[in-house]
């Protein structure tokens, strides 16, 4: 897995958490087991796609940038941070170089605009949270630190709330992370809870949350030994939809034209957090559709719709001819009704990657919403030109032309 698939899978993870409506679940210790486990990989620093919920289950605590517990000692260097108004990690000695082992992140500092105040962050169970439970600023739970629990009956427990969920992108993104979990265990020699597995890859069955995207080559798992042993079972359900690396190699991208070198790594960052705001949205939505409208839950998809709609500007503005943004902020606008400007998108991804099956079925979708029928019959049989298996289109081309 990408360490972007791996920033998603957390920020999936904390969404369905947050959406459970299990009320004993300690949420404070699961938030920070998942980022324990994010931190193993090399990702980049993802508290505030999900802050409001962070704070909310008091995993994050905010003060202002006073009451850090060494301000006096370090009141000019903390001032002119605050001055900055700029993201800052706070190191335990703040004014040295970040050493992992003798200088590691306490905790971290950013300006918020809607409170025009610049602000101490910490998670529970950092060093900063220890120093400020030390000198009596957090109290009673909030003194508490978070349950440290295994990976796999972490998993368990969002296996358990995401099949509830119904959320089969989430079930389906652990179903790809965990072997390199189970071999990473088996390395250390750390304990597996196998029972914990064969429930969840029950769950993700039961779901159909199988995908064939992400899977590894059938003819490159491992042989042999306990671990050939879990691979051939954990996969098992899987075979039909695993390709060889010759048959991958042969594979062709989604997106018909790719980043270019000098902006891939930005424009693809953003590319990736619209991609993963998109995924959470639409669970989102229809967790409300299954459960009925939630006023917290509709202002948390706005408040990421909006977010999702910034990223993909900054993208589209350093990589202008990239079809896979141009698809994602079309199907952004859908989402907020603009109707006319997710058209321009999809038909400046069309012009740029006219065989891409992908963005002729999210402009059928929007013609149906646009109520045109005529053009949305006429993408999806431009589509099954294209791929004449897709069942989806299929579909919704027998429906369509039915209601005509």
């Amino acid at each position: 897995m990408s360490m972007h698939e791996i920033e998603s899978l957390v920020e999936m993870s904390v969404y369905c958490l947050h959406e459970s409506q299990d009320n004993t679940l300690d949420r404070r210790s699961l938030f920070y087991n998942l980022y324990e486990l994010q931190s193993l990989f090399d990702t980049g620093f993802t508290h505030f796609r999900v802050m409001d919920i962070l704070i909310e289950h008091r995993f994050v605590y905010t003060f202002p940038i006073t009451a850090h517990p060494s301000y006096a000692q370090h009141q000019a260097f903390l001032d002119a941070l605050a001055a900055s108004q700029k993201f800052s990690f706070i190191y335990t000695r703040p004014e040295q170089e970040w050493d992992a082992e003798t200088n590691p992140v306490a905790g971290y500092a950013h300006f918020d605009q809607q409170k025009q105040t610049y602000l101490l962050y910490c998670d529970a169970g950092s060093p900063l949270w220890t120093a400020l439970v030390a000198n009596g600023t957090l109290q009673g739970p909030d003194a508490v630190a978070p349950a440290v629990t295994d990976v796999f009956s972490l998993a368990l427990v969002i296996a358990r709330n995401a099949a509830q969920q119904q959320y089969r992108d989430l079930l389906n993104s652990w179903y790809l992370l965990l072997p390199y979990m189970v071999m990473a265990a088996e390395q250390e020699n750390e304990p597996i809870n196998q029972d914990a597995l064969k429930e969840i890859l029950d769950l993700v069955v039961a779901q159909d949350a199988i995908y064939a995207e992400g899977l590894p080559p059938l003819d490159e798992l491992p042989n042999g030994g306990e671990l050939g042993k879990f691979c051939e079972w954990w996969y098992a359900p899987a075979k039909d939809k695993m390709k060889t690396a010759a048959e991958m190699d042969n594979g062709i991208d989604l997106d018909a034209v790719p980043f270019t070198q000098e902006v891939e790594k930005t424009a693809g960052w953003y590319d990736s957090q619209v991609t993963s705001l998109l995924e959470s949205i639409h669970h989102s939505i229809s967790f409300m559709e299954d459960n009925g409208y939630n006023e917290d839950t509709q202002k948390s998809v706005e408040g990421r719709l909006q977010l999702a709609l910034d990223y993909a500007r900054k993208g589209i503005e350093l990589a202008p001819n990239e079809p896979g943004l141009l698809v994602n902020m079309g199907s952004l606008y859908l989402l907020v009704q603009q109707y006319e400007e997710a058209l321009a998108c999809y038909n400046k991804a069309l012009a740029l990657a006219p065989d891409n099956t992908y963005v002729h079925l999210n402009r059928a979708i929007l013609f149906y919403h646009m109520e045109d029928i005529p053009m949305a019959i006429a993408s999806f049989e431009k589509l099954l030109t294209l791929e004449p298996d897709n069942e989806f289109a299929q579909q919704w081309l027998a429906q369509l032309k039915n209601n005509g």
